[in-house]
């Protein structure tokens, strides 16, 4: 009975007013998150990162390389940049060096003496270093050239402040010449040092900077074509990670659709029926792009993957309804009889079908990664989405479009193949066997092992990292550093237990190769006091006798040296206030150590560690023993996070996804045979995947492993619908099976493959691995289940 006008109309006009609505959202809201916190787990580790990322607004100082043959010309150039950039609305500072001038107090030096610094300054407060270093500082004074000298001299004789600042075991995170400028010792690289303004993490301010950028350093470009001229920072990684992920989004959607499209036509040898799948397809695919502008903090890196995976599976429905109609319409049904006939036989197994794979999806949502549960949430809604749109909206077109009673089916061959494979009992035994194979082969240890997640969450490809690199490189960095996070909402109490951090850190030189923390240059007003404190005790009024009769000793005149004998009798106290250093010309270095984070403040001090034996464990003993509410986090630290939230998701998400096919199975086929032959096809087909994994070198890390079981949920329709039609063939049962349900079992599993390997051509490194593991899991899906399920009826009659 057809369906009253008024209801299609109605049916109509909500299908419009809901893609209308759906383009409105997308075009003003959909926004893609450049944050790596998404990728990281909420957990651990991994969870004192995602802190580190927000409350230091995505990254640290912002860095222009100038690189060059030339010194002076780099040094020029340097100085141009960072002029031109401190003018910048998107620029708060920039600096291409500090002020590098040691003429402090000496008595004041004191308050930056970390223990072993103390150290030096009693032995050359001692009658015996008194002299010696007096004599060292007259030899300076003979020497030639010696003007510059002169005048240091003149207010230090002992030089307190050189043994405070140039054997310093904490340092700044910043290497600077004797005038100050950030350049390597030949001169060959100089750095620019820029404090943006806003957040690194929100797309605006990341893009408006860094094309002041661009524009600052264009002129220079074209003017020096042999120098390098490179930007990196939380900005540029921000904004380079946002343009990479607009890429990959539009190229993988539309190369999935192109490519499902393709698969299709060449399998279903009915052009004609694109027309009437890919208008719904789109509709759905619009509609889940809605639901991923709705999200709060925008599209993260891995669900973009959603538009290429909801492309490739959301065919799958339109395959089974247009093949239903062509069915009907050869039986002598007419155009709208067909239509409906095709959409009562087929609407409620291809729902049924994308509930279960929905469901499967879902399970990711059980992750602790954030991205990983954005991409289950889309790929669950829009296979649901795609799946109504298709039952509502093909059938409609393929009634105009098949008027004409269709041709018959062209013969299939290939499926002629498959069953002979599976003709005799003694072959369909060799096959099962060959089948089971793979599994008993990962059951002998031979799947893969996890690799490196890290190039998952910061791919090597984005420029701003190379230029990283290449600072780390010309100034002999390194990669390796940990970040130690105090947490605290009082600052001063923050700078304080971060202070206790460093000196306990900067003593285990045998384990910590270098220590980079704001104490070097602001300790906390804790710090200087008890610095102080230490300096009190040494008697300096004592020393400033000792020191006159050395002055003597040694030819010097006592009487030019009168300040500094008076600061000795009465020295200073004065604390050195943070918001001194705001003001200074070292400004610009404390983004690198302060943030906010949820009403706290939030200080960072740098850890290298050696690479000997147990320096890893005894540095952490030496944290959680000087501060137990300290986090110990950084990228180098997160591969073993992910791995340890690999482990821990990875049971759970399989775990419910299994028990979902299970269940979808019993339901759908409801007869032990039929559930034990298709739960088969599941188990090969992952082991199948895991050894294709080993085989191609794919990465398996925290983002493509999750898919594993996805698949079972995909990848389980294949298995299904070909016991579905071994139900309703008559005669040679497999021969008929394969004959009119491999071809649209063939393109569902292919156009699936198709979404998943329009991946393949992303630039951020965890997609591209997603994608490639994905598409091995729908052709191994598809092979298993023409081998297995003929297979198995034939070994298992009814």
């Amino acid at each position: 009975m057809a369906a009253p006008a008024s209801t299609r109309r109605f049916v109509t006009l909500a299908l419009v007013g809901m893609t209308v609505l759906a383009l409105f959202v997308v075009a003003f809201r959909l926004r893609l998150d450049p944050n790596v916190a998404s990728l990281l787990p909420d957990q651990g580790e991994a969870a004192a990162l995602r802190r580190y990322v927000r409350g230091f607004g995505g990254g640290d100082l912002a860095v222009v390389l100038v690189e060059g043959p030339e010194p002076e010309t780099n040094a020029k150039v340097a100085s141009e940049i960072a002029s031109a950039l401190a003018e910048r609305p998107s620029v708060a500072r920039a600096a291409d060096r500090i002020d590098a001038s040691r003429a402090l107090d000496p008595m004041l030096a004191f308050r930056h003496a970390d223990p072993r610094a103390m150290e030096r300054l009693r032995g050359a407060l001692t009658p015996e270093g008194i002299r010696a270093r007096l004599a060292e500082s007259r030899a300076m004074l003979l020497a030639p050239g010696s003007g510059a000298v002169a005048e240091v001299l003149a207010t230090d004789p002992l030089r307190l402040g050189q043994l405070v600042h140039e054997g310093a075991d904490i340092s700044a995170g910043v290497r600077t010449q004797p005038d100050g400028a950030f350049a390597t010792d030949d001169g060959r690289a100089h750095l620019v040092l820029v404090a943006p303004r806003g957040q690194a993490l929100r797309g605006e301010d990341a893009r408006r900077f860094v094309e002041d950028t661009a524009a600052v350093l264009a002129p220079h470009h074209a003017a020096h074509p042999e120098m390098r001229l490179g930007l990196t920072g939380g900005h540029a990684i921000a904004a380079a990670t946002e343009e990479m992920l607009t890429r990959d989004l539009s190229i993988s959607g539309a190369l999935a659709t192109v490519l499902a499209s393709l698969v299709f036509a060449l399998i279903f040898r009915r052009v004609r029926a694109l027309v009437a799948v890919m208008p719904p397809l789109l509709l759905g695919t619009v509609w889940t792009a809605a639901v991923a502008a709705a999200l709060p903090r925008g599209l993260s890196a891995i669900a973009v993957a959603f538009m290429s995976v909801v492309v490739g599976v959301g065919v799958d429905t339109g395959v089974h309804v247009y093949a239903a109609l062509l069915e009907a319409r050869r039986a002598g049904l007419g155009p709208r009889e067909a239509a409906r006939a095709a959409r009562a036989k087929t609407a409620k197994s291809v729902l049924f079908a994308a509930g279960t794979a929905a469901a499967a999806f879902g399970a990711l949502s059980l992750s602790s990664i954030e991205a990983m549960q954005q991409l289950g949430l889309l790929c669950a809604a829009g296979e649901v989405l795609t799946a109504a749109a298709i039952v509502l909206v093909t059938p409609e077109i393929g009634a105009l479009l098949e008027r004409r009673p269709p041709p018959e089916a062209p013969p299939v061959r290939w499926t002629d193949a498959f069953a002979w494979l599976s003709g005799t009992r003694r072959r369909a035994a060799v096959l099962a066997f060959v089948a089971l194979v793979p599994v008993v082969a990962v059951l002998a240890g031979a799947a893969p092992s996890l690799s490196e997640s890290i190039v998952a969450v910061r791919p090597k490809e984005l420029e701003p990292l190379k230029v990283q690199q290449a600072v780390f490189d010309a100034f002999g960095g390194k990669s390796g550093q940990w970040v130690v996070l105090v947490a605290d909402r009082d600052l001063e109490r923050a700078r304080a237990r971060s202070d206790r951090l460093a000196e306990a850190l900067s003593a285990m030189k045998d384990d910590v190769e270098a220590v980079d923390a704001l104490t070097a240059l602001a300790p906390a007003g804790e710090t200087q006091e008890a610095r102080f404190a230490a300096r009190d005790a040494l008697d300096l009024p004592a020393k400033a006798s000792e020191l006159e009769k050395a002055l003597v000793e040694t030819g010097f005149a006592p009487a030019r040296f009168s300040a500094v004998l008076d600061a000795m009798r009465a020295p200073p106290r004065d604390v050195l206030q943070i918001e001194d250093l705001r003001r200074g010309p070292a400004s610009i270095l404390l983004s690198r150590y302060l943030g906010m984070d949820e009403g706290e403040h939030l200080v960072a001090l740098y850890v290298r560690p050696r690479g000997v034996p147990g320096a890893a464990a005894r540095v952490e003993e030496a944290l959680r023993r000087v501060d137990p509410e300290a986090k110990l986090t950084g990228y180098a630290r997160l591969e073993v996070a992910l791995r340890e939230s690999l482990a821990s998701d990875l049971p759970k998400i399989a775990g419910v996804a299994a028990l979902l096919v299970v269940a979808a199975l019993a339901m759908s086929l409801r007869r032990a045979r039929d559930v034990v032959i298709a739960a088969v096809v599941v188990l090969c087909e992952i082991a199948a995947v895991l050894l294709l994994v080993r085989l191609f070198g794919i990465p398996l890390h925290a983002y493509d492993a999750l898919v594993l079981p996805v698949l079972l949920g995909i990848t389980v329709d294949e298995g299904m619908f070909l016991l579905h039609r071994a139900r309703e063939a008559e005669g040679d049962v497999i021969r008929e099976t394969l004959r009119f349900e491999g071809p649209p079992v063939a393109a569902t599993a292919l156009t699936t493959a198709t979404g998943f390997a329009a991946l393949a051509l992303c630039r951020f490194d965890g997609l591209r691995d997603l994608g490639l593991v994905g598409a091995l899991g729908s052709v191994a899906g598809l092979v298993v289940a023409l081998v297995v399920v003929p297979a198995g009826l034939r070994l298992w009659r009814a």
